[in-house]
């Protein structure tokens, strides 16, 4: 199980366009990974639409985002496109929710990913958010976590 103090786990997946996104490319500076259900899904959307709104927020602090689901990378750039994001979306399409897993971050019953974000600084995970299926994330906790400089 993913904890605050460990490192990210080694993994490999393609963004929207297809690009290979590791690890080991998001092992410096600060990252918010992402992990939510399903693409075009209204609290995943809206969720995803409130990163959106506040993406100049993260690039001021010089934080990556990237979002992680278990959707293909075709479906993603639609997805993208549609809400007009200007972050990364990783498909963690096959082996089905292989990543998701590795983060305990794995709903079995539904196959998809639990709504899971990790706050990175240089590889190392520095705060972790959680919430219910049915519920998004706080923009305000992230926010939080950025500005103490954790």
């Amino acid at each position: 199980m993913i904890q605050t103090g460990s490192r990210l786990f080694d993994f490999s997946l393609e963004n929207q366009y297809g690009e290979t996104i590791t690890s080991t490319g998001l092992s410096s500076g600060r990252v918010l990974v992402v992990f939510y259900p399903w693409a075009f899904s209204r609290v995943c959307g809206s969720e995803l639409a409130t990163l959106q709104e506040h993406y100049e927020f993260f690039a001021r602090h010089q934080v990556r985002i990237v979002a992680i689901s278990v959707d293909h990378k075709f479906t993603l750039r639609n997805y993208a496109q549609s809400l007009g994001l200007d972050f990364e979306l990783l498909a963690d399409f096959w082996p089905h929710g292989a990543v998701a897993q590795q983060a305990d971050a794995f709903d079995r019953d539904r196959g998809v990913a639990a709504r899971l974000s990790l706050y990175l600084v240089d590889g190392e995970v520095r705060d972790i958010f959680r919430s219910e299926m049915t519920q998004p994330r706080s923009i305000d906790d992230y926010k939080a976590a950025v500005e103490r400089g954790v």
